[in-house]
């Protein structure tokens, strides 16, 4: 994994806890919602392992969450938006 990546796995991570805790949800009720353990979303949280884009939106939609707000850099975003409007095959 590149540094940069890495980057924007913690930032996404960040922004992640911080809505977690804003709307007051534990890392047991993200990870119910997407069918994980409390301790991946823990590592979603310090950027340990990176989030798969379906999860995030999935999260996003289930807790009424701004995929957008999500944006580590405008190339990242671009990238994410390109994957999810790409037909599956």
């Amino acid at each position: 994994m590149n540094p940069s990546s890495s980057k924007h796995n913690y930032q996404i991570g960040q922004h992640l806890k911080r809505l977690r805790k804003q709307s007051k949800l534990t890392q047991s009720n993200i990870g119910d919602q997407v069918s994980v353990c409390f301790q991946q979303v823990q590592k979603w949280e310090k950027g340990i392992n990176r989030i798969y884009a379906d999860q995030l939106l999935q999260i996003c939609e289930l807790n009424d969450w701004n995929i957008k707000e999500f944006k580590a850099s405008e190339s990242s975003v671009s990238a994410l938006e390109s994957k999810l409007t790409q037909p599956l095959s």
